[in-house]
């Protein structure tokens, strides 16, 4: 049975430590976060023992930790986790500085622990079926990819989301989802052109839009629209290939994919069964640590998908192309 810490539960870190504890093989037995009630509620929900240092938490007889708090967090605890021979689990983004996620790994390698990153938007239903449609072929080779993403006012309206300090921004906070999401389509991001403002009412202290144009290392391309300045909320991704083109209208779908000169078939969200992606995600971290079973994202994938993020900023700052991984 692998002993589970938790460290943050709020709405996310809860959902997934819920995932873990209904697993046959883990229980979290021990959590910590900074305000009491949220501490308090999870301790009961988990018949865990409450932490309010979460030093003391990782000092604990634990085996593995989640850490799902503010963004800006998210190294220190992972490389004291490590250190201390701890299995993590982090939410995305890895952390909000490409030198910080490196650290991450370095610990996790040393240490000889499991670091995952949760990308769960590989295994949301619509999005994991997209990618299934074009690894088999049928519509050839993905040449370039188009995500529009877009909230209204009140998407990081409060709270620590809307800070530039623990946030870092919409790439960090939420589009590192399909930053992530497009480089497992289309392969390893090269160059990053960015530009982004702050046009609206919106109470963030960053961008409300955002455009990034990405080169991918063998020739495709692709252009992300994101922000929280919208009246019309969308989400919307084209996948165009030498055979044919599949579009997507994000987690509540269609599908809908054609080769050239046929009708497009059309694939409901309903239609798609499949595990819940997040007692995915934790499972599947479960089973590396006491199987030995490969991830399906590590923390080199966290921290390409911040690599990209951290590129758009710069691009953004500078007006000029830069490349991914300077």
């Amino acid at each position: 049975m692998l002993k589970v810490g938790l460290i943050g539960c709020g709405g996310m870190g809860t959902n997934l430590a819920r995932h873990c504890h209904s697993l046959p093989n883990s229980k979290i037995t021990a959590v910590h976060d900074m305000k009491t009630e949220a501490l308090e509620r999870a301790a009961a929900e988990f018949d865990a023992q409450a932490y309010t240092s979460f030093r003391k938490l990782i000092g604990s007889d634990l085996d593995a930790m989640i850490v799902a708090t503010p963004n800006d967090s998210h190294a220190p605890i992972a490389i004291a986790a490590a250190n201390a021979g701890k299995h993590v689990f982090c939410e995305k983004p890895m952390a909000l500085r490409v030198s910080d996620c490196r650290a991450m790994i370095e610990a996790a390698e040393k240490a000889g622990v499991k670091l995952m990153v949760g990308h769960v938007l590989r295994l949301i239903p619509v999005f994991w079926n997209t990618k299934h449609i074009i690894d088999s072929g049928i519509l050839g080779k993905p040449f370039a990819i188009t995500v529009t993403r877009l909230g209204g006012l009140d998407t990081l309206a409060t709270g620590w989301r809307a800070t530039i300090k623990h946030s870092g921004g919409y790439l960090y906070e939420i589009n590192v989802h399909e930053l992530d999401y497009m480089r497992f389509v289309m392969g390893e991001p090269e160059t990053v052109f960015a530009s982004m403002g702050h046009f609206t009412a919106s109470p963030v202290e960053f961008e409300d839009v955002a455009f990034v144009q990405i080169r991918y290392a063998n020739g495709s391309i692709g252009t992300l629209h994101c922000g929280g300045s919208s009246s019309i909320k969308k989400y919307e991704m084209m996948i165009q290939c030498t055979e044919g083109t599949i579009t997507n209208g994000g987690f509540a779908g269609p599908i809908r994919y054609a080769r050239f000169g046929e009708e497009p078939t059309v694939i409901q969200a309903s239609e798609i069964t499949k595990e819940d992606p997040y007692r995915e995600e934790i499972r599947c971290w479960v089973d590396a640590i006491t199987n030995n079973a490969s991830l399906p994202f590590d923390g080199y994938d966290g921290m390409a998908a911040v690599q990209t993020a951290a590129a758009a900023y710069r691009s953004a700052r500078l007006n000029r192309v830069v490349r991914c991984k300077s």
